[in-house]
């Protein structure tokens, strides 16, 4: 007699886990527009509300933890709740929350970011990464006079205009070697659509397209690890800074994820490549909002005042914002990045937590003859339903992929590991090697159990 199985309904099984978070998002889908922070993917279904986040864990509404991979898209480098941040901002906040005066704790953090970084000689900050890279952007067309912004296919930098050309989140055009600027979604001007010059990774194609647009191109802006495409590009880079130095075209690293965790003085440090000029969030914030721009005297020229201020309001630009540089902020970050510095071991610690959990999860995979990578450099990483290198980034994306990285964080979560939807898994300092054995085993259990429902 054949034994039937009867398939899993895994996101009701989610769902009867969370009685009290289906309330809330009841309530949150009368007043929010999209219910929950992840934005409009996250199927409105089975959603999670935390109520607490310590370490690596974090506790939603109805007391189940989990072993958190999303450490608020990859600020959290220490964890939840730790000390050091708690403890700077707790001694902050009796001293009041925002001046928007001179202070100065901003002051020690730029000192900090100077000296942790190569590219750096001035830093301005401001509330998040996408107010970076926006900023970068602006500064190198003032600096240089020119119009355009080179920026790669599959590269994400935020989400103004500019950003949302050709990023991970479009439908690529054109030929794989020569992709077409499009717009990720409605809202984005034809004009700025026509002012953003499509490169693509890992090719020499990329380098002759810069030289035959060096006279409009202002700046070439890369991720030196593109959050989708977390590939090594060493050789690529220093190409890349060849390339743009004899063309005259400033060169911008967005590290707004790689700064500080890839390495203490990020990919300009693991590459030994120096950019023109470098824009920064997450980890500097220690937990709180942040962005900002570092670069050199001669790239962020724009912003440096004379104290003259009839020549700077005719001549510099402004950058300025009600919380930008807060003290709390202020605080917080300096204190995260003065622990990450004074205790370097922290690299090797998650750094070896990757490996190890990537290392057993492709060995499992291919024993058992499943198509999938954890895919990523340093210790985040992203899921992917794939066999084989990835020539490029159109080999992982399209709606089919986006949909099993949905499923897959379905079971994951069910077995008590929580990576977040469409993103990137991070690992922190506060992680064990008990966390890496629950995630490799949570892992190993989702896929089976996906080849079981016939998910894959």
């Amino acid at each position: 007699m054949e034994e039937t199985t009867e398939k899993r309904d895994i996101e009701q099984l989610i769902v009867d886990r969370l009685p009290k978070s289906e309330e809330i998002l009841e309530r949150a889908k009368k007043v929010l527009l999209s219910p929950t922070v992840t934005g409009p993917f996250r199927a409105p279904r089975g959603v999670a509300f935390i109520e607490e986040a310590k370490g690596a864990k974090i506790v939603d509404v109805d007391g189940n933890e989990y072993v958190d991979l999303t450490m608020a898209y990859g600020p959290l480098i220490l964890g939840h709740s730790h000390p050091v941040a708690v403890e700077a901002i707790q001694k902050a906040c009796t001293n009041g929350t925002v001046y928007d005066i001179a202070h100065e704790p901003e002051v020690l953090m730029a000192e900090l970011m100077v000296d942790s970084i190569p590219c750096a000689d001035r830093v301005t900050f401001n509330n998040s990464g996408t107010e970076a890279t926006m900023h970068a952007m602006r500064i190198a067309r003032a600096r240089t006079g020119k119009d355009k912004i080179g920026k790669f296919e599959g590269g994400y930098h935020g989400v103004h205009d500019y950003a949302l050309i050709s990023s991970v989140l479009s439908n690529p055009e054109g030929p794989v070697e020569d992709p077409v600027s499009v717009p990720d979604n409605k809202g984005i001007p034809q004009a700025v659509v026509d002012q953003v010059i499509t490169l693509i990774f890992n090719a020499p194609e990329t380098l002759e397209k810069i030289r035959r647009h060096k006279d409009e191109l202002a700046a070439v802006i890369i991720e030196p690890v593109p959050s989708m495409y977390m590939v090594e590009m060493g050789d690529f880079l220093k190409d890349l800074r060849e390339v743009t130095k004899e063309c005259g075209v400033l060169l911008i690293f967005d590290e707004v994820i790689s700064g500080f965790r890839l390495a203490y003085g990020g990919a300009q440090e693991y590459y030994g490549i120096t950019p023109d000029m470098a824009t920064y969030g997450k980890i500097i914030g220690g937990g709180l909002p942040i962005g900002a721009v570092a670069g050199s005297v001669d790239a962020m020229d724009p912003l440096i005042t004379t104290g003259d201020p009839v020549q700077d309001l005719a001549d510099k630009l402004l950058t300025i914002g009600t919380f930008s540089g807060n003290p709390l902020t202020m605080a917080s970050g300096r204190a995260v990045v003065e622990h990450l510095r004074d205790n370097p071991q922290i690299y090797d610690h998650i750094n070896g937590l990757a490996d190890r959990i990537k290392r057993e999860v492709h060995e499992f995979a291919e024993e058992n003859e499943i198509a999938f990578q954890l895919i990523g450099l340093g210790s985040w990483f992203i899921p992917h339903f794939i066999s084989g290198a990835p020539k490029s980034p159109r080999d992982l994306r399209g709606l089919e992929t986006l949909l099993m990285q949905e499923i897959l964080c379905n079971y994951l979560r069910y077995h008590g590991v929580y990576l977040p939807d469409l993103h990137t898994g991070f690992l922190s300092a506060v992680h064990t090697e008990e966390d890496a054995d629950k995630i490799i085993a949570a892992v190993k259990t989702s896929l089976l159990e996906m080849s079981e429902d016939g998910i894959i």
